[in-house]
């Protein structure tokens, strides 16, 4: 059995704070499509480092999910998540909390999932239909962290955002110039905390990192510096 590979390096260059961390990944392509997702998120202004292994199926709906916290050079929490048609579970070891056992039902299972690598958070565009004629198109899915970066937990929280679609996109980074398309989330009301603005650019098709920025408070863009595929 032969697999796909693509890789890459993210930055994260803030407006005030220059170069705030770095994300490097990896993904899998098996043949029936699903794949494996490896990633290594550190947050310098943060002094939090993560790792993740997420899966997801051919339509980009999770499969499972691992996800660790270094907080403070120390460990914060670890957990793994599991997907099925009627919702996820989550069995956890938290500094804070203890050791944790987490399920929550929803009928048809969450059509996505967010364990914050940057990467994920363009996976979620998936979601999105472009046949439907919808312009703003809300989705019922779930987070690892209620915090944007995700420094904390990792906990199992339900959210229902919208993602916009704002048309093709030819851009350029570090890495190169691509043909990408151009989204916006919509995140009002559904975190407790005032999120600005996120917008989001990506290969289509395989659903590839290309850019984000976020504005408000964070004031942040990431970038692809890197892509080897």
């Amino acid at each position: 059995m032969r697999r796909r590979h693509y890789s890459g390096v993210i930055e994260a260059i803030g407006d005030s704070k220059g170069l705030r961390g770095l994300e490097r990944f990896s993904v899998s392509v098996a043949p029936d499509g699903s794949r494996t997702l490896h990633a290594t998120c550190e947050i310098y202004d943060r002094n939090v480092s993560k790792d993740i292994v997420y899966s997801v199926d051919r339509d980009f709906r999770p499969i499972d999910s691992y996800v660790r916290l270094i907080k403070d050079g120390a460990l914060l929490g670890s957990g793994r998540f599991q997907f099925d048609g009627n919702g996820a579970g989550l069995e956890c070891d938290s500094r804070v909390l203890g050791h944790v056992a987490q399920r929550i039902d929803q009928r048809g299972g969450f059509p996505s999932f967010g364990p914050h690598p940057l990467t994920c958070d363009i996976w979620h565009l998936a979601r999105y239909d472009h046949d439907s004629g919808v312009k703003v198109q809300y989705i019922d899915s779930a987070l690892s962290s209620l915090e944007h970066d995700g420094c904390s937990g990792p906990m199992l929280h339900p959210i229902r955002f919208g993602i916009e679609f704002l048309g093709p996109k030819t851009i350029t980074v570090p890495a190169g110039t691509f043909e990408t398309h151009h989204y916006q989330f919509h995140l009002e009301g559904s975190l407790p905390q005032e999120h600005p603005l996120e917008q989001l650019w990506c290969i289509p098709g395989d659903f590839i990192f290309v850019k984000i920025r976020v504005d408000g408070y964070m004031s942040t863009t990431y970038q692809l510096t890197e892509l080897v595929r």
